[in-house]
């Protein structure tokens, strides 16, 4: 919050420059977690990862196993109007998860955690 209202007797210990990290996208990409340090001060990239796609993989729904091991998805005219709905829950679901996550892991920071699911709908 130091930074937000200019509390210039922390100047010496908070800085005002970002940290950014730029990395090039994949048709791999699952999601993309942006959260305070709140939730990374108490919950590994890992962990975050694994709880973010579980959501995912949970919310996604009408999936079928391929002969060659490939999840494809049912197209029904409902499930093309509802997955951008059902996308917005899981991340949602991800979201208050490890939020919830990260307060019971005694977080004594501020978290706010923001889950953008980035996988291709088909």
């Amino acid at each position: 919050m130091s930074r937000a209202i200019g509390d210039n007797y922390l100047k010496p210990y908070v800085s005002c420059e970002p940290e950014v990290t730029i990395t090039d996208r994949t048709p791999e990409d699952d999601c993309l977690i942006l959260a305070s340090d709140g939730l990374w001060d108490v919950v590994s990239n890992d962990t975050a990862c694994g709880v973010a796609r579980m959501c995912l993989k949970k919310g996604k729904g009408g999936e079928k196993q391929a002969p060659s091991g490939v999840l494809v998805e049912e197209e029904t005219p409902e499930s093309s109007e509802r997955t951008g709905e059902i996308s917005d829950r899981a991340c949602t679901d991800a979201s208050m998860l490890l939020t919830k996550l990260a307060l019971a892991r005694h977080s004594t920071d501020n978290v706010s955690v923001v889950v953008v699911d980035l996988r291709k709908a088909t």
